[in-house]
């Protein structure tokens, strides 16, 4: 058994990198940020760098498409009991983390384990 960990008031973050095919790495930043003992703001923030258009122009040049990066939250509420701590949304969707021995939070993502470590701020 491990540890309870401290939530109130903690910042946890976990960085997911996905390569996009003609665009580069799609980095996307997930942060559980626990603001009472029961409330948590969850936030998504992707980053998709500066890439080539998949198409050339009649002249010959390839335009560039700009960067792009989109932002999203909500609140939620949080229940932690025996290594798990289950966050619930506004519409009542749950998501599942599991927490380790080493101090951080795993939740499976859509192709790998997301890792949540605690940040201090």
């Amino acid at each position: 058994m491990c540890k309870n960990p401290v939530l109130k008031g903690t910042k946890w973050i976990a960085v997911e990198k996905t390569f996009v095919a003609d665009a580069g790495t799609m980095t996307i930043t997930h942060t559980l940020e626990f603001t009472s003992a029961k409330d948590v703001m969850v936030r998504e923030r992707s980053y998709l760098p500066e890439h080539p258009a998949m198409y050339m122009n009649a002249d010959g040049t390839v335009t560039r498409i700009p960067a792009s990066e989109s932002e999203s939250e909500f609140a939620g509420t949080y229940k932690y009991r025996r290594g798990n701590l289950t966050v619930t949304d506004e519409e009542g969707s749950e998501a599942l983390y599991f927490y380790k021995n080493d101090g951080t939070f795993v939740r499976l993502g859509h192709f790998e384990e997301l890792v949540f470590s605690r940040v201090e701020e």
